[in-house]
């Protein structure tokens, strides 16, 4: 606006410029005086016109250069909005993608939420499965240990018993030693008896008896009185051996 108000002003200058030299030109000189200072006054007032005009266009070329500057803002900060609604205007043209982008990554959460509810159900089966075979190589660790003890228990065993019947047929064969001496011993007394008895029979034709401890020695009875039984087996065992 102050440009084209300088514009006018100007060109209205100019035309009461012309128009006033016209009129000067028109005048006759010798119906008004020749006024000689009139271009010296016409000219000042034309280079002060002049001057003014050369102010007011700096000035205005100083306004123009700062409006262009404005301008170039303004330019710049339309730029950047027309960027920033492009940036704008393709989001929401990519507006649909990102809502199916969405909703596929919820279906997914869906699935992995599942993947992991499964995961953690295999965990637990996992741990019962882990938890048995502890169970079962401990139960087999204690049937090493058992089967390990019940050997060692058993080769005590047999260790004992082997002591045990050593020692049973040492004292076995002991007694059998002091009953044979005593057998032996008996079988001496009882052939020498039995060889009294005899040597008495032969002699007095009277089998000695032997009496209680209560009646006191032995009495002789007839061979009349004596008895013979028809079971022989003692006497026969006696005599065998």
């Amino acid at each position: 606006m102050k440009i084209r108000h300088c514009s006018s002003k100007l060109f209205c200058l100019i035309l009461r410029g012309l128009s006033g030299n016209e009129v000067i030109v028109a005048q006759s000189p010798s119906e008004h005086p020749v006024n000689y200072d009139a271009g010296a006054d016409l000219l000042h007032k034309y280079q002060t016109e002049w001057n003014q005009l050369h102010l007011l266009a700096e000035d205005n070329a100083h306004k123009a250069e700062e409006v262009s500057e404005m301008i170039s803002l303004l330019h710049h900060q339309m730029s950047e909005q027309w960027k920033k609604m492009d940036t704008i205007t393709s989001c929401m043209d990519s507006m649909p993608q990102l809502v199916k982008s969405i909703e596929n990554a919820m279906k997914d959460m869906e699935n992995i939420k599942l993947l992991i509810n499964d995961v953690e159900h295999q965990l637990l089966k996992l741990d019962d499965v882990v938890e048995e075979q502890e169970l079962q190589e401990q139960m087999l660790n204690e049937r090493f240990q058992l089967a390990v003890y019940r050997s060692k228990k058993l080769k005590e065993l047999e260790k004992i018993s082997g002591e045990l019947e050593a020692d049973h047929k040492e004292k076995v064969t002991d007694l059998e030693q002091k009953i044979n001496i005593k057998l032996k011993e008996r079988q001496e007394i009882f052939n020498q008896v039995f060889q009294q008895d005899m040597r008495q029979y032969i002699i007095s034709g009277m089998i000695p008896v032997m009496k209680s401890s209560s009646n006191g020695g032995r009495d002789e009875v007839s061979l009349e009185d004596i008895e013979i039984e028809d079971d022989t087996d003692a006497l026969d065992e006696l005599l065998n051996s």
